[in-house]
């Protein structure tokens, strides 16, 4: 009887159960369908319609989709089959997201198909900083999860080490899309708006500003293929149109053409390769905790190309599958050759490594209808953004380093010579034209000032095409003030197409993998890289992944090439190290080509190795030669030929003296260019990438010797801290006429004459920053226990006195030299006087100990101080005929130093 009752007390208790667990499941059905009918309003009716068929017709056995019907929902809309396939209808696209496609890696590139003509908005750039991005489509309850995918970590699979990687690391979630309806297959159709109607890309930060409006933005192209996916957005960016851009007509509207190119991340069984730091290729580092402890745990990856030979067991091969370049056609027709031969140029490269013809050059036909954009095409493109630059961008597999996809970009105002930047010099272009700050805490607050993101990027961007047209500029000058009007006309033909072929190379170059090499322009003496017997074989220099400037000889000097007509030995031996095949031992194989970084033809440094406060005075832009000495001797003694008849040869006759103004300030840029390279060995560093072991190899550092710094130093005497040079008759200063248009497109000119005083003063003040920079001082007095105290070295102490004595060699032993002096005829010149100015500020920044200098400069600075103070007062006594500028100069700057002496021992005090 017990167990009777027992038996029918659990039969109730499971009825009630049951009848439980049915009222929940009806409220969260309930619920679900709230919540449905929120999410998607215009699917509310179609839901009801089908609850009610549901609930009169008990006895059917199929069940009803949550979902709205398939057909009704996509009523109207143009199927677009693909690789996702898309739906679209007006404004409207759906992707229908099959099983197949969740939980696979999808490479999204981004591009700017139509832009603006201002900062990186330029139509044709690869837009996009660090990592390209990888998404993956995953399915949680109602909605499609957009997630970009986390590269940069991993562990071998199965181990201890994974499960840590994923507990510390995760993916991000982008989008969660709720599904609008299902296929018979069970595929979730959702819709896009929602992921690229938005500021995807994020160019709200490059527009301060600046939002995404997606009322006014609209699907410009939507295609679909059986490999991609090319969808391209009509976006605009709204604003109150307080902050106006010239390019654009109303700036309460930008409109930008954004294009994404969708594909499956390859999975084709590339081996990738493995970096090495002696070989500037451009990296994909992913982290490895499978690593023994012992060991970096970033695993590097060059960025390549997958090439494999059709025949493995031939010496030289065709790939399977040839590098493919089209060329666009708004390329200009009297540039194809130039650019298609630079293009081809790299196949000697690749035939060493043993492919040939491994890349190809098409011609893009004038009814082509695919977009420069797809991931399919590799393009050569010529847009006119105004800007003058060319780049080479490429896309790449960031688990592995493979490259996918490229474009390379030249913008038409790079061939244009003459521009009206060129007529006015400020510090800050100065700056940019001499590696930016040159210490380390002003580089510090300027890289705070970058977006993090970006930071790299800032570092490693091309620059090649701004300096391109200031040196095709400087080459136009040299040969119109040289030439007859016929031969200079030809010779700057020549010029631009050499200039063109080079710049190709060197972007082609990039698109290959490489990176700059700043110490390439080494190779040759001056001399040998003007004889074109040697140099039609190597170049000019060593890699055209430098950046060259014209090569433009004085008069007396024998003329070689302008620029490099072919790669150079370590362009061979890049490419040889990137994508030559190994049947097997690669990882020996490629430590034996790298070995060999020790050849002077191989030494390579890069841009982290080329900021202004970096040390080897060989890593320089725009420098030629191997020893830049000599090489500012050159330009210097150049310039200095083409300065008296430059508004003469510039002017034509009719014209405005506006190119005069052009012409001279690219010259006097050149000028200062160059000393400051030489300026660079005080306290230079020659530095190597070579490792223990490779044949020929440097120590990491070597301190440059004294004999070569005190001769830097001597130059810089005779060519900047002097006004001897500047003396120019003064109808050169009254002829230097600014550009006098004023509308859109132009800045107005502060000063429409030529401001004489600051311009030359401002590259003195560059130069002497250079010299007397905390970090110039810090490594000038490190290197004092860097070499044998047997051996000379140059001291801070002698850097100082020797700038005070040159400076100041007007008071050299407290006296002025003999001679009636007057208002007109100073004893001390207006420059010099300047000079002298500028100089006192810095050495009393060093005493006072306001510019971060070593103590013992400080010192050494205050010591001078005293020495120079009774000096000057010794000439005011000595000396009551002075002219009034000479004497109020002296009598000022004792005062100054008088001050500054005071204020330190105050300082000092305990």
């Amino acid at each position: 009887m017990t167990r009777h009752i027992s038996r029918l007390a659990m039969g109730l208790l499971l009825a009630v159960s049951a009848a439980s667990v049915a009222r929940a499941e009806d409220t969260k059905s309930d619920a679900g369908a709230k919540t449905e009918a929120a999410a998607a309003p215009d699917t509310v009716k179609a839901e009801s319609s089908s609850s009610t068929s549901t609930s009169s017709s008990t006895t059917s056995s199929t069940p009803k989709s949550k979902y709205p019907s398939y057909a009704d929902t996509l009523k109207d809309f143009k199927a677009i089959d693909g690789l996702i396939k898309l739906h679209q209808k007006e404004n409207k696209v759906y992707a229908e997201i099959s099983s197949s496609d969740l939980n696979r890696d999808f490479i999204v590139l981004t591009s700017i198909a139509r832009g603006i003509g201002e900062g990186p908005l330029l139509g044709g750039m690869t837009w996009g900083f660090g990592d390209d991005v990888l998404w993956q489509f995953r399915k949680v309850e109602d909605h499609i999860q957009i997630v970009r995918r986390n590269v940069r970590f991993r562990a071998a699979k199965g181990s201890p080490e994974e499960k840590a990687v994923k507990l510390a690391y995760t993916d991000s979630v982008l989008f969660a899309l709720p599904i609008v309806t299902v296929g018979s297959g069970g595929s979730s159709v959702v819709d896009l708006g929602q992921v690229f109607m938005s500021d995807l890309p994020q160019i709200g930060q490059v527009l301060p500003g600046f939002s995404f409006s997606p009322s006014k933005s609209t699907w410009s192209s939507v295609k679909g293929f059986h490999d991609n996916v090319e969808l391209e957005v009509a976006a605009t960016y709204s604003s109150s149109g307080a902050n106006e851009i010239e390019t654009v007509p109303d700036s309460r509207g930008v409109s930008i053409y954004v294009h994404y190119s969708i594909s499956l991340l390859p999975d084709n069984g590339y081996t990738p390769r493995l970096a090495d730091d002696r070989v500037g290729y451009f990296l994909t580092a992913v982290k490895d905790f499978s690593l023994k402890n012992d060991q970096d745990r970033f695993v590097r990856y060059i960025n390549r190309w997958d090439l494999q030979k059709a025949d493995a067991s031939a010496d030289v091969s065709p790939p399977k599958k040839p590098i493919i370049f089209w060329l666009e056609k708004t390329v200009p027709y009297q540039y194809r050759a130039a650019i298609r031969d630079g293009i081809q140029e790299w196949n000697k490269a690749f035939e060493k490594a043993g492919f040939s013809n491994a890349i190809e050059v098409r011609q893009q036909p004038d009814n082509a209808d695919w977009d420069p954009e797809d991931v399919n095409y590799n393009t050569f493109r010529w847009i006119t953004a105004g800007a003058g630059f060319a780049m080479g961008p490429s896309r790449v597999n960031p688990t592995n380093g493979q490259i996918l996809d490229a474009d390379i970009i030249f913008d038409a105002d790079f061939v244009q010579f003459w521009k009206r930047e060129y007529e006015t010099f400020t510090t800050e272009s100065i700056a940019a034209l001499t590696g930016g700050p040159l210490d380390v805490l002003s580089y510090e607050a300027q890289l705070k000032k970058v977006l993090p993101g970006r930071r790299h990027e800032h570092l490693c961007q091309c620059e090649l095409h701004s300096g391109m047209a200031r040196e095709l500029a400087l080459g136009a000058t040299a040969l119109a003030a040289t030439s007859t009007a016929a031969a200079s006309t030809k010779e700057q033909q020549k010029m631009l197409l050499q200039g063109l072929k080079e710049v190709t190379m060197h972007e082609l170059g990039h698109t290959l993998g490489l990176r700059h090499n700043f110490k390439a322009s080494t190779y040759l003496t001056l001399a040998e890289l003007n004889d074109t017997d040697k140099t039609k074989d190597t170049g000019l220099v060593a890699s055209v992944m430098d950046y060259a400037p014209t090569n433009i000889m004085p008069k007396g000097s024998k003329q070689g090439d302008y620029y490099s007509t072919t790669i150079g030995p370590y362009d061979y031996w890049a490419i040889e190290y990137g994508y030559k095949p190994f049947s097997s031992d690669e990882a020996g194989g490629l430590k034996k080509i790298a070995s060999r970084s020790g050849e002077p033809a191989l030494v390579y440094a890069t841009d982290e190795d080329t900021r202004g406060i970096d040390p080897d005075p060989l890593s320089n832009r725009f420098d030629l030669g191997r020893d830049p000495i000599e090489y500012a001797n050159a330009r210097t003694k150049l310039v200095g030929q083409l300065w008296p008849g430059v508004v003469e040869k510039v002017t034509a006759e009719g014209e405005g003296y506006q190119r005069a103004r052009q012409a001279f300030g690219i010259l006097l840029g050149n000028y200062g260019q160059s000393v400051f390279m030489a300026a660079r060995y005080i306290g230079g560093l020659d530095t190597s990438r070579s490792h223990k072991g490779d044949k020929d190899a440097k120590p990491p550092v070597t301190v440059v010797s004294a004999a070569k710094q005190r001769a830097a130093l001597s130059l810089i005497e005779e060519t900047i801290l002097t006004d001897k040079p500047f003396e120019f008759p003064p109808e050169l200063y009254n002829h230097l006429a600014s550009t006098r248009w004023s509308h859109w497109g132009v800045i107005t000119p502060t000063r429409s004459d030529y401001a004489v005083h600051d311009v030359i003063n401002m590259w003195q003040s560059r130069v002497l920053e250079q010299l007397l920079s905390p970090t110039t001082l810090d490594r000038l007095h490190d290197s004092e226990l860097k070499v044998e105290r047997d051996e000379d070295a140059l001291t801070t102490a002698e850097l100082i006195s020797r700038l005070t004595k040159s400076i100041f060699a007007e008071t050299e032993n407290g006296k002025l030299a003999k001679g009636k002096y007057t208002n007109r005829e100073p004893a001390i010149s207006s420059i010099r006087r300047n000079l002298q100015r500028t100089y006192l500020k810095r050495l009393a920044n060093i005493a006072l100990g306001a510019a971060g200098a070593p103590e013992d400069c400080q010192t050494v600075a205050y010591l001078e101080l005293e020495d120079l103070h009774d000096r000057l007062e010794d000439v005011l006594k000595q000396r009551n005929d002075l002219d009034t500028y000479t004497k109020a100069h002296l009598r000022e700057s004792a005062d100054r130093i008088e001050k500054v002496l005071d204020a330190r021992l105050t300082f000092t005090r305990p």
